[in-house]
Order: C-alpha cells, then sequence, then structure tokens
C-alpha cells in the first residue's frame, strides 16, 4: 500500500472535506489549489482513503508541507512532485504516481523510495479530449505556480535546524510539461522579473508535448534552470503520441520526439538523453516507469549521480546528448 500526497486545482464534489475530484476546474476559480493524501492498495485508489485538508494554508498546503518535511528527515526519504499528462484522471493520476514510486524502488532494490506527490489538473481523462485538454493544461499553469510559490515560501521560512537533507525533485510527463511552461510564465508574473528561488535538485522532463524550441524562448521554458540545479530532458524518436502531437493537432516538432532543436545552445544545467534505441513497444511514450533501462537512469539522476558517470550512457558529441544503449 502507498501513500501519496497531492495538490489539485479539479473541482470537488460537494462533500466537506471533498471525498473526489472531477474532470473540471474548481468553481472558486482557476488558481483554486486543495492538498491531501490517498492511498493506493494494489495499484488501484482507495476512494474512502482520500482525506483532503481544510482550505487554508495553515490547515492546507503548510500542514502537508510540515508532514512531508518530517517524513523525509525522520526517514531519509526524498520527495518526488510528479505532473501528469493528457488523459488523465484524478483517479489514474493518483495511481500513477504510485506506479512510479513502486517502479523506482523495484529497480533500485528498495534504495530509493521517495515520497510521491502528484499535481494532478483537471485533464478529461478521455482519448477524443486532446484540444480540451492542452487548453486545460496552459489554464492550470497558474494554479501550479501557487503552488510553487508556497512552496518556495515554506522552505525559506524554516529554521536552518530543521533542514531534512533529502532532496526535492519534480518530473513532468507529455502534456504535464506544458503545464510547467506556463506555470513558470505565471511564477514569473508574480515574482514581478525577480529571478526565481531555486526549489528543485532535479527536474526531468519525460515524453515532453512541448516545443522543441521551448529552451530557447523566455515565454516557454528557458528560464526554468532558475528553479532548479539540473534538468534532464528524455526523448524518443519512435514516441507515437508526440508524432500524433506533431501531424495531426498542428503542433511544432516536439522536444519529446527529437530533443532540444538547438542541442549546442542549451543552458548547461540541462543534460539532453536520448532513449530511442531501448524503448520498444507500440505507444512508446510511458517510457518513464514502464521501461527498465531508463527507470534506472532516471533513479540515477534523482540520487544525484554525476551525468557524465551514469552506466549505459554514451555520449554523442555533435549533438550534445547522451544516449543510452
Amino acid at each position: 500500500m502507498s501513500t501519496i500526497f497531492f495538490a489539485t486545482n479539479r473541482n470537488p464534489n460537494n462533500a466537506e472535506p471533498p471525498t473526489d475530484f472531477g474532470k473540471g476546474f474548481s468553481d472558486t476559480g482557476l488558481g483554486d489549489l486543495r492538498f491531501g493524501q490517498a492511498k493506493v492498495k494494489k495499484g488501484v485508489l482507495d476512494h474512502k482513503s482520500i482525506e483532503v485538508l481544510p482550505d487554508n494554508s495553515a490547515q492546507g498546503s503548510e500542514a502537508l508541507f510540515q508532514q512531508l518535511r518530517d517524513s523525509m528527515k525522520t526517514q531519509s526519504l526524498d520527495s518526488l512532485l510528479f505532473i501528469h499528462g493528457f488523459n488523465v484522471s484524478f483517479k489514474t493520476a493518483v495511481e500513477s504516481a504510485a506506479k512510479i514510486g513502486e517502479r523506482y524502488a523495484k529497480l533500485s532494490n528498495k534504495a530509493y523510495q521517495p515520497n510521491m506527490f502528484v499535481f494532478s489538473w483537471p485533464s478529461d481523462g478521455e482519448v477524443i479530449s486532446y484540444i480540451n485538454d492542452r487548453h486545460d493544461a496552459e489554464a492550470s499553469g497558474y494554479a501550479f505556480a501557487r503552488g510553487l510559490m508556497k512552496l518556495a515560501t515554506f522552505l525559506k521560512s524554516g529554521h536552518p535546524d530543521e533542514a531534512c537533507q533529502q532532496k526535492v525533485n519534480l518530473m513532468a510527463h507529455s502534456m504535464g510539461n506544458y503545464v510547467l511552461r506556463h506555470a513558470l510564465q505565471q511564477a514569473q508574473k508574480i515574482a514581478s522579473g525577480k529571478s526565481l528561488s531555486r526549489i528543485f535538485d532535479n527536474i526531468i522532463l519525460t515524453a515532453a508535448d512541448e516545443d522543441n524550441d521551448a529552451f530557447e524562448f523566455d515565454h516557454k521554458l528557458a528560464k526554468l534552470p532558475e528553479l532548479a540545479q539540473r534538468i534532464t530532458v528524455y526523448f524518443n524518436n519512435g514516441d507515437l503520441a508526440l508524432t500524433v502531437s506533431d501531424v495531426t493537432k498542428g503542433n511544432p516538432d516536439r522536444l519529446g520526439h527529437d530533443g532540444p532543436s538547438k542541442p549546442h545552445q542549451i543552458a548547461a544545467k540541462v543534460v539532453i538523453v536520448d532513449a530511442s534505441d531501448v524503448v520498444k513497444g507500440i505507444s512508446e511514450h510511458s517510457y518513464h516507469v514502464e521501461n527498465d533501462t531508463v527507470g534506472k537512469d532516471i533513479v540515477a539522476v534523482l540520487q544525484g549521480e554525476s551525468s557524465d558517470t551514469i552506466p549505459s550512457r554514451l555520449y554523442v558529441p555533435h549533438a550534445n546528448k547522451f544516449r543510452l544503449l
């Protein structure tokens, strides 16, 4: 059984506190966030276990962050924040976070067992709703930015003796990268143009349904390195889902399909990893959790191993990327 922490801007049901969340936005506003936790048993969300915290900072986000800090300090656990992609319900989001935690624990022989925290934005949870989901991902940027600023404030407010000495990492999958882009833009507005605080040790972008020139422009992801010590971008040119996004939805070439368009001009903090040779299957889109080689590589990154010493990587100078073997 896994305990999954969550934040969501989805619409809660009519119970108070809520007992579930739907596929629309909170009626309170696009920036409304509710925090809580739930349990996943044998891969399935136990709806009766959903615990939503009161809708105020002291009893909501701050209480949850303090619970995580205590867990990180007493149990020597990292925390991994996950932003899911397109076609994901609240139930599936929580179950996906649990699956990632369980897979990474297994791949590392239980050496890496982070607290799992998922941000669930109001994806419709339907394959036919790509356009709606893309709009909702963009609109969710404000809520996630508010969450980031709450976390930054909490981290700054702690006494040095409270430091847990563990890592706080972020992973965005598929359209979750589009949420992250718009959260970054909103965070810059909230900060009035000042440099953003470094919150994360590592940011992982996997199968990013994002433009391949995203690191070239401030209105996309160029400022993302301010938030992390290291950013690792995984891509796979056999990713059918991103091919569909590229061709049928009229999007530019995707970051998660071919990597950055100008790999030699990205920030030094950004590391590019080509998973194309090791990922197999029909869709080849969820390799961050389904492929052992990629999973072990991600775990090594999250644990803080140097980019150039991780096994099964070969550096390709002309493309400024690592290729998984």
